[in-house]
């Protein structure tokens, strides 16, 4: 039996010898591919946009993608940033997709009008959803509606307005009707006059995205996790 162990104990120490001569000295970094920025949906308030990455890993071992960030810009404008844990391993000398679906209003906090314009600019806030109108085509939403928003209150006066019945019964006299009804005119010509007129000027693309992040890769057999990090670019026809 003893015989048997000496030749072992050689085939071991060979295998050990040559994994240490075949394992890194150091990890190398991920390398990060933006493929593509798609829109999964174009409404008039929202646009849903799907970023598709790919992660190599260029090492002969197996890493794992701990952390994993982003922001997408537009003319310089952040649309979206995100943060995310993946913890997903990535083999060796292997690359793995990453989709994440990036949810872009239109008004409100993180909007593109109401951020990019409103308060980053100062802008009054009609002429600044206007003027955020032309990043929005750009990014493939419809047409704003400014009489549903309810700063604007076309809408609340739309509502408060004498109803038809009221109308055809006499229930009001006509000098009521015809001021509610300039008014709600006057808004809609003042309001989405201007929009109407701006939005079929602005071009609808091509739409430049600009995404910067970073990326951190480890393995547990080395004290230090690496970082990636990136400056890419996609452009949407």
């Amino acid at each position: 039996m003893r015989k048997l162990y000496l030749p072992i104990a050689f085939i071991l120490i060979a295998v050990l010898f040559a994994s240490a001569a075949c394992a890194p000295s150091e990890l190398k970094p991920a390398t990060v591919t933006l493929n593509l920025i798609s829109n999964e949906w174009q409404g008039a308030e929202t646009v849903v946009a799907d970023s598709i990455f790919s992660i190599e890993n260029p090492n002969n071992v197996a890493v794992t993608l701990d952390q994993f960030n982003y922001t997408i810009s537009l003319n310089g404008q952040a649309l979206t940033q995100r943060t995310v844990g993946p913890e997903i391993e990535i083999p060796a000398n292997t690359a793995v997709q990453l989709t994440y679906a990036n949810v872009l209003p239109f008004n409100g906090f993180g909007g593109v009008a109401f951020e990019g314009y409103y308060m980053a600019k100062s802008m009054p806030y009609v002429p600044a959803l206007i003027a955020g109108s032309a990043p929005w085509k750009l990014l493939g939403g419809k047409e704003p509606g400014l009489w549903t928003d309810p700063n604007i209150q076309v809408l609340n006066l739309i509502r408060s307005a004498p109803t038809a019945d009221n109308i055809t019964s006499g229930a009001v006299d006509n000098n009521t009707v015809a001021a509610k009804y300039l008014k709600i005119i006057g808004l809609v010509n003042a309001v989405q006059g201007p929009m109407d007129k701006a939005w079929a000027a602005y071009p609808s693309g091509p739409c430049k995205y600009d995404v910067s992040g970073k990326a951190t890769i480890s393995n547990p057999n080395f004290s230090k996790s690496v970082d990636t990090t990136f400056t890419l670019s996609f452009t949407k026809p």
